[in-house]
């Protein structure tokens, strides 16, 4: 598949995961200020935002093929959406660091970049870098 392949699925993932697929439940209650009838829901974000990061990790490693890339899109989603959740960032901000990762996980494949992560080794290698036509 081409880079700009993979991007716009990548990009359709996250259109998906981050809107229809994310629902009214998640995108409340993942932020930990949410009142529910001016009520605390004590632990209830720190799953709703996991669950929320975990979803799109999982579109990114089926589309990338990688392992260590779905790693990291949970990692990088998960504190992307807490800064927005704590009113560090705004939600076009949000949307467009969102869209970087994205960017960088193409030109992490283009380049074959995970080859070179210390806690990366061919048993758990999927993806295969693009090859320039």
């Amino acid at each position: 598949m081409a880079a700009s392949q993979i991007l716009f699925a990548l990009l359709i993932a996250h259109a998906l995961f981050d809107y229809p697929l994310q629902g009214e439940f998640l995108a409340k209650y993942k932020n930990r200020h949410f009142k529910e009838n001016g009520n605390e829901i004590n632990g209830l974000w720190l799953h709703c935002l996991t669950s929320h990061s975990l979803l799109h990790a999982g579109g990114v490693w089926l589309i990338t093929g990688s392992f260590i890339i779905g790693v990291i899109e949970f990692v990088l989603h998960w504190i992307i959406d807490f800064l927005k959740c704590e009113g560090m960032t705004s939600f076009h901000t949000d949307q467009i660091l969102h869209l970087l990762c994205r960017i960088l996980y193409v030109i992490m494949i283009w380049i074959g970049w995970e080859y070179f992560l210390p806690f990366f080794n061919e048993s758990t290698q999927i993806a295969t870098p693009i090859k320039n036509p």
